[in-house]
């Protein structure tokens, strides 16, 4: 048992009033909780790929959107022309 395991341990069975099979389940509970908390935070490799694939995209729709308008600019210049 590691020690910050062991101080909550102590402190649920006094708190608590708990037997020993209980304080072992809440803790138990907790920690099972805890760890399934830190699994959903981001790292760093996927906050850089996500970022990366974002500009990808952003950069893509840009091309499209000057182009579109390139477009309909040079349709209106040439109608106006005529």
């Amino acid at each position: 048992m590691k020690p910050h395991t062991r101080k909550l341990y102590q402190r649920v069975r006094a708190k608590l009033h708990l037997g020993e099979q209980d304080d072992m389940r809440f803790i138990h509970g907790i920690q099972e909780e805890i760890q399934e908390s830190t699994n959903e935070f981001v790292s760093k490799d996927f906050v850089h790929q996500t970022v990366a694939e974002a500009k990808s995209e952003l950069i893509k729709w840009m091309f499209i959107f000057g182009v579109g308008q390139g477009a309909v600019t040079y349709m209106i210049v040439s109608l106006m022309k005529n």
